[in-house]
């Protein structure tokens, strides 16, 4: 894949999910769930639960900013603080997230993850391994890895299932460790009995 492929697979990316979102209403749909704001908070509160500690945290593939909103309030239920920072592929859903949370708006960009001119270092970044092709996602990681975390830095690799999805497929601790990477800990969310997501920690 070229570099105009690429762009074009960004694009495309771009255009199916901020059609979908964006004909929504509901916060939680505008950032990508399907189903009710319970399930949600079962299926994204094991990303906050991962943060052990106060510091930075960039959410790629942000959507109207939905998720940071409730990592703020779970975490402060917990006693941290943490400053958002958001990136996504599309204009109109980064105005929405500046909206969400406007103390914060110079926090979010436009962008994608693999070739993104970051700013900072983070203490944390929440990813998914769908945001790059197939053959780019160890890139992808090693990327992330080496550009976007400080030394002591964790990435977050958030894996969701679909309860329609018919064919098990392997977690991403799974392909994270046949890429030989190292993780720290991981999280599951589960509603109706069924593993929703799981969220694995990487810190090398």
């Amino acid at each position: 894949m070229n570099e105009v492929q690429l762009n074009e697979w960004f694009t495309s990316l771009k255009e199916e999910l901020e059609t979908a979102y964006l004909r929504c209403d509901e916060p939680w749909k505008q950032s990508g769930f399907s189903g009710p704001e319970e399930r949600w908070v079962a299926c994204r509160k094991p990303i906050a639960d991962c943060i052990e500690k106060s510091g930075s945290f960039l959410d790629i593939g942000c959507a109207n900013g939905y998720l940071l909103e409730c990592i703020l309030k779970w975490t402060g239920e917990r006693g941290m603080s943490i400053t958002p920072y958001g990136l996504d592929l599309s204009e109109r859903l980064v105005a929405l997230a500046k909206e969400r949370l406007p103390e914060y708006r110079d926090n979010f960009h436009t962008g994608n993850g693999w070739d993104w001119d970051n700013p900072v270092k983070f203490d944390y970044v929440r990813t998914e391994l769908v945001y790059v092709p197939e053959h780019l996602k160890k890139q992808y990681v090693r990327r992330i890895l080496d550009t976007y975390l400080k030394d002591d830095g964790e990435l977050l690799v958030a894996d969701y299932r679909s309860s329609r999805e018919p064919v098990p497929r392997p977690f991403a601790d799974e392909i994270l460790t046949d890429w030989g990477f190292t993780i720290d800990r991981q999280l599951s969310g589960y509603y109706d009995n069924k593993e929703m997501i799981r969220v694995v920690v990487v810190t090398e």
